[in-house]
């Protein structure tokens, strides 16, 4: 450059750059015109989780889940957007009746195809609803396939309870199909789990002998006894009942199944992998707790390679659970590790605060299941009655990630002193329960980083550290003007 150029070098100013749904929801729609499908779903996810509640967004996805053969799943999705976001949205009904009849479930797919018929003016898929319309009416010729229907929907409302901890209301509906359907012997089964989740174990076990006294042999019944009295530690009968099943050969994969993630869960790997490694040799597939066991079990085996192979399935399941990998468990190694946790748990919980002890909580999921359970059973008796906690802690019991847990591993991840993370995820803890006292609306749509970063701000800023907005919004790669509507809400909420 010339000494009097009147060009002057500008330098270059780093722009965070943040996509939107928009964009991921653009790379869904090119994905699926390449038939991508799985691709195109990731997209969708990753959409609705920074547009949530979008029902345009949603209603692909479910359409991208219909193509998968995940129809349980995009009728969710579909039931939500008519019943919660956008009831003029009458496709979905065609959608969800189509879902239906794939799960053989004609009567209800009946119902929601003439939900369609009635509520479309437009006539947009006219000729393919009417066409399933009249394949639909050749199946629906008796009373006893529309009880056969009510009976598996009830069941897999039940299911979905049960996953979603709404363990009350699981039990509710499960007796309700007992009394309807006795010799159903699934909705016993489910019930007894309902029962162990709220820790009321020897109901549980009764529920057990009543279904093995009337229906002897039941799998499911047995191996849920197994793990009931492994995590009750009745070593004897632990023993006893893996001597019983280990002599089983069932004809069944999904009793294949059981039986082998069962062995896994209570440390018989090498009968888990024998099981788990024949049903993958035949291509079996399930969710992603099967890639789960069996890389479990591979790796106990001393097939770590493999189970480093099958472990890659389980990190694309899309889960909101953080697994660990079997590899990160070294009894020897971690033993220390666990014993802080187990001190720091139950310190915290002799605290008078809701906050304190929902760290102690905290603490008790990072272990793995023996351990967790154990240290779960120690701090027990000092945890408050309060709804928040018995909430938190049946989460934690039955290892589900909670929304709050989610932001407190989002923070631990970008704060990179442990004594510092450790404090705001405390801070953390206290905002929620001030929202939790409140129902705040503002809670209605989570921004997991929205909350991170003003959990971090507000506590530095009381800490009187050298801190900023847009120091923060680029930690948690969000916008600054999300940062500030946080920061309004938290320092509204702890006034």
């Amino acid at each position: 450059m010339r000494k009097n150029s009147k060009v002057h070098e500008k330098k270059a100013k780093v722009i965070p750059f943040f996509k939107t749904g928009e964009e991921y929801f653009e790379k869904a729609l090119k994905a699926y015109q390449y038939k991508d499908l799985y691709k195109a779903k990731r997209y969708l996810q990753r959409a609705s989780e920074l547009d949530r509640d979008e029902p345009l967004i949603l209603y692909q996805l479910a359409t991208i889940l219909n193509d998968l053969g995940e129809y349980k799943e995009s009728n969710e999705l579909l039931l939500h957007i008519i019943n919660d976001l956008d009831s003029t949205m009458v496709n979905c009904y065609y959608v969800i009746a189509n879902n239906f009849a794939h799960l053989g479930l004609f009567q209800e797919a009946y119902k929601y195809v003439q939900c369609y018929l009635e509520e479309d003016v437009t006539g947009e898929l006219l000729e393919e609803a009417e066409e399933l319309e009249d394949l639909l009416s050749i199946d629906l010729e008796s009373d006893e396939e529309y009880e056969e229907d009510a009976l598996i929907l009830k069941q897999e409302q039940a299911k979905q309870l049960l996953q979603d901890a709404q363990f009350e209301k699981a039990i509710q509906l499960l007796e309700e199909i007992i009394r309807d359907y006795p010799e159903f012997w699934p909705a016993y089964n489910n019930l007894a789990l309902a029962h162990f989740y709220l820790n009321e174990t020897d109901k549980a076990i009764g529920l057990l002998d009543e279904v093995l006294e009337k229906n002897p042999g039941n799998l499911h019944a047995l191996c849920n006894q197994l793990v009931f009295h492994y995590y009750g530690h009745n070593q004897s009968v632990v023993n006893y009942l893996i001597q019983q099943l280990s002599c089983v050969y069932p004809l069944s994969l999904e009793h294949q199944y059981k039986l082998g993630s069962t062995f896994a869960l209570v440390g018989e790997y090498k009968l888990a992998y024998g099981w788990l490694k024949s049903l993958y040799k035949k291509g079996f597939q399930a969710d992603s707790s099967f890639h789960y066991w069996l890389s479990y079990a591979a790796y106990h085996v001393g097939f770590e390679h493999f189970a480093k192979d099958i472990w890659k399935d389980v990190g694309d399941s899309g889960s909101m659970v953080k697994l660990e990998a079997p590899w990160q468990f070294n009894e020897k190694n971690n033993r220390r590790f666990y014993s802080e946790i187990d001190v720091v748990a139950q310190e915290k919980c002799e605290s008078t605060h809701i906050h304190d002890q929902l760290y102690s909580l905290y603490m008790a999921k990072k272990l793995p299941d023996k351990e967790r359970l154990l240290l779960l059973e120690k701090i027990k008796p000092s945890i408050h009655t309060s709804s928040l906690l018995d909430e938190v802690y049946t989460y934690v019991w039955q290892n589900k990630q909670h929304i709050m847990f989610e932001i407190a591993d989002l923070i631990q991840a970008e704060i990179e002193a442990e004594v510092e993370a450790a404090g705001i995820i405390q801070f953390w803890f206290n905002i929620y329960v001030e929202l939790n006292n409140i129902q705040a609306a503002e809670w209605h749509h989570v921004n997991v980083n929205g909350w991170a970063s003003a959990a971090t701000y507000c506590y530095q800023k009381q800490k009187q550290q050298a801190v900023s907005q847009e120091k923060v919004a680029q930690l948690y790669s969000i916008s600054l003007s999300t940062v500030r509507k946080y920061v309004k809400i938290v320092n509204n909420l702890l006034k």
